[in-house]
């Protein structure tokens, strides 16, 4: 129920739990025996949480009396506008940031290994801010269990209690099995930075796809589970190096250390594990490819003081519509779902999609007249829009 996001009745909680529907049941709701893991709601209905991934072990614990008196559930919204997930959001987005920043600096030592501790940093926070919303705002949600202490929590060396591993917390919240190879890939190298170094041409090279295709993941996953709109930011990565790709094509990986040599192999498996899909929101790497062209900008010949900027549109539709209907999209939705039906509903919301540019362009045979023959073509990431409509395999 909860993988599903699905409400259920006491009727169908009596009968998954064998507790009786009467006395015996609305009593253990009423004392809030099922812990943090059943939440009613206002229309009476209940809600689970927290089940996924835990332990037989960890559930006892929970549903203990000494625990719960420890830890009540708070079954109210709170009134206050503060937000803990909000806050870890907000620094999240942060991280990032100077992630990005410190990459971009033209002349800096230790580039590639900052950035790789900062991304995974962020991260971690974003992982945790979605744990903790989904926890009902509480901070215990990352706090780790003590076994030995019912009820409580480990504590760090100065007595405050400590905070789950970002290896915990990607194992705890339900994400992409490529974009969470991707985080253990970033992990590995940004533990190699920490521990080690990362002073080899090919590994930064590495560094800047995984990197890449990360921050994308990141944006899709602000957007998903806090609806965050990053477009305000100018999130990139400049990647304005001379040292090129073509300069790495003989580049033996045996050239390199033993420790370095085996982390280039790690992330050669996880890429061939996990092949680019170009439908997918996530990858293990992406790799950016610059190269300098002649400017098209021009001076206006009919203002000599203005300047016009020339696009050769035909280039463009050609590489950003590359779908034709029959032959692309749906062989590609008839793989991509488990319930695609060529029917009536299918057809009425592709004419919907179809009006926005965006998604589909038609090109016609004369592309100066816009006469004659012509046929739509869309653009790839329609499947994107079209994902809210169907379930995916």
């Amino acid at each position: 129920m909860e993988k599903e996001g699905k409400e259920f009745s006491d009727i169908q909680l009596a009968k998954a739990s064998t507790y009786p529907l009467g006395a015996s049941l609305k009593a253990k709701l009423s004392r809030n025996e099922f812990g943090e893991f059943i939440i009613k709601q206002p229309n009476g209905l209940f809600k689970s949480q927290n089940t996924i991934g835990i332990s037989l072990d960890e559930y006892v614990l929970k549903v203990s009396s000494k625990y719960r008196h420890a830890n009540p559930v708070k079954h109210s919204t709170s009134s206050s506008s503060f937000k803990l997930s909000d806050t870890l959001v907000d620094k999240s987005i942060q991280a990032v940031l100077a992630a990005i920043e410190i990459y971009n600096k033209p002349d800096f030592g230790y580039r590639e290994e900052t950035f790789s501790i900062l991304l995974i940093n962020a991260w971690e926070i974003l992982l945790k801010a979605k744990i903790v919303r989904d926890g009902l705002e509480k901070i215990e949600s990352l706090y780790i269990i003590d076994k030995n202490i019912e009820g409580g929590f480990v504590k760090s060396r100065s007595g405050n209690f400590r905070t789950i591993s970002i290896g915990k917390a990607i194992n705890t919240v339900d994400i992409d099995d490529t974009l969470k190879a991707n985080l253990f890939v970033l992990i590995e190298l940004r533990d190699n930075a920490i521990h080690f170094r990362n002073e080899s041409p090919i590994l930064n090279t590495k560094l800047l796809e995984v990197g890449t295709a990360s921050l994308l993941s990141y944006l899709e996953m602000c957007k998903e589970w806090f609806k965050k709109d990053l477009s305000k930011y100018n999130f990139y990565i400049m990647p304005m190096s001379f040292f090129h790709p073509h300069e790495l094509q003989s580049y033996s990986v045996n050239n390199e250390s033993i420790q370095n040599q085996n982390l280039l192999r790690y992330i050669g498996r996880k890429e061939k594990k996990f092949p680019h899909d170009p439908l997918s929101q996530h990858s293990i790497s992406l790799r950016l490819e610059t190269k300098f062209v002649k400017s098209k900008m021009q001076i206006d010949p009919n203002d000599p003081e203005a300047i016009s900027v020339i696009i050769d549109e035909e280039d463009v539709f050609k590489k950003t519509y590359t779908w034709a209907c029959k032959e692309n999209l749906v062989p590609a939705l008839k793989k991509r779902y488990s319930d695609f039906k060529l029917n009536i509903e299918f057809w009425n919301l592709l004419k919907q999609l179809k009006q926005n540019p965006k998604f589909c362009r038609v090109r016609y045979l004369n592309t100066r007249t816009k006469k004659g023959s012509k046929q739509e073509w869309y653009n790839p990431n329609i499947v994107h829009e079209i994902d809210r409509h169907y379930t995916k395999k």
